[in-house]
Formats: structure tokens, C-alpha cells, sequence
């Protein structure tokens, strides 16, 4: 009996049987249940710290930046995704840059309230803290590119061609 390399043993994408939805969603539905009970907990914890910080403009307003962030936030990863594979990189491109922007708005508004707090030197780290995590998330998401996107891109890949070489065709 002659055996069948592995990737013959996988079933095509399209014989797979339909997947159920995922237990935090509602039967028939695209609504998850985890990420609405995360944005009401929000939303309470948005309306307590506002109550609190009514004869304070400062504290006020960065309780509703932080929200309205956030708030953003959350829709702005349900329409990437919402994006499907036949969606334009141009759009995809366009969502991430938004998502970048907002998270680094959050990072850098969050470590100002933070610094403002610490010793000078102390304050110093924080704001390098939060310029580095901002770059590298920049870097991540714009600039890094996956090794095997890297080799997929030169005509002599394996990848691209769907032919792989033996050992003994090197020598």
C-alpha cells in the first residue's frame, strides 16, 4: 500500500464541513457576546469616572477621549474585520493606519496621565516606554514584512513556482 505525503491527506478548503459559530456568539447571528459585555463594562466605567470628574475639565475630558477611543476603536477592528479576502489592500491598508492611530493616540494619552504623575526621571522612561511600543506597532503593522511573503516575492521561490527542489537537484 503506498502511502500519500501528508498534504495529499488534507481535505480542500471547500470539503470542509461548515464550522459552527464559536460559543461567545449567538446562534444565527454575528453578534459576539464577549465583545458587547466588554463594551458595556466600558461604557459603565466611562459613565462612573465621568460622574467623578464633573468639577474637574481636565480629568472630564480625558475620560471622554479615552472612551471615545476606545469606542472607535472597537468599531474600527469590527469592520477590518468584516473585510473579506476579496476586499482591495488599499482598504485593508487604510483600516490599519486607522487602528494604528487610534491605539497610539491612547498609548501616548495614557502615558502623558501616567508621567504627569512620576518623578522627572521616572517620566522619562514612561514617555520612552510609549514612543517605542508606538514605532514598533508602526513597524508591525507597515514596515515588517513575513520571510515567507519575502521569498514568495522572487520568481526562483518554491513557493511561487509549486515545485520544490530535492537536495540531491542542489548538487
Amino acid at each position: 500500500m503506498m502511502e500519500l505525503p501528508v498534504s495529499a491527506n488534507k481535505p480542500e478548503h471547500h470539503d470542509l464541513p461548515h464550522q459552527p459559530a464559536s460559543p461567545s456568539q449567538f446562534a444565527g447571528s454575528r453578534i459576539n457576546v464577549f465583545a458587547i459585555i466588554g463594551f458595556v463594562f466600558l461604557t459603565i466605567n466611562f459613565l462612573d469616572s465621568a460622574y467623578r470628574s464633573r468639577h474637574d475639565p481636565s480629568a472630564l475630558a480625558f475620560a471622554v477621549f479615552i472612551y471615545s477611543d476606545l469606542a472607535m476603536l472597537f468599531v474600527c477592528l469590527r469592520n477590518f474585520e468584516k473585510l473579506g479576502a476579496d476586499c482591495s489592500p488599499e482598504k485593508k491598508e487604510r483600516v490599519k493606519a486607522t487602528v494604528w492611530a487610534l491605539v497610539s493616540a491612547l498609548n501616548l494619552a495614557l502615558a502623558w496621565q501616567v508621567a504627569k504623575i512620576m518623578p522627572p526621571m521616572l517620566a522619562v522612561v514612561v514617555w520612552l516606554m510609549a514612543s517605542l511600543v508606538t514605532l514598533g506597532g508602526f513597524y508591525g503593522l507597515f514596515l515588517y514584512r513575513d520571510a515567507d511573503d519575502i521569498v514568495a516575492a522572487h520568481d526562483y521561490s518554491p513557493v511561487k513556482n509549486n515545485q520544490v527542489s530535492s537536495p540531491e537537484e542542489h548538487v
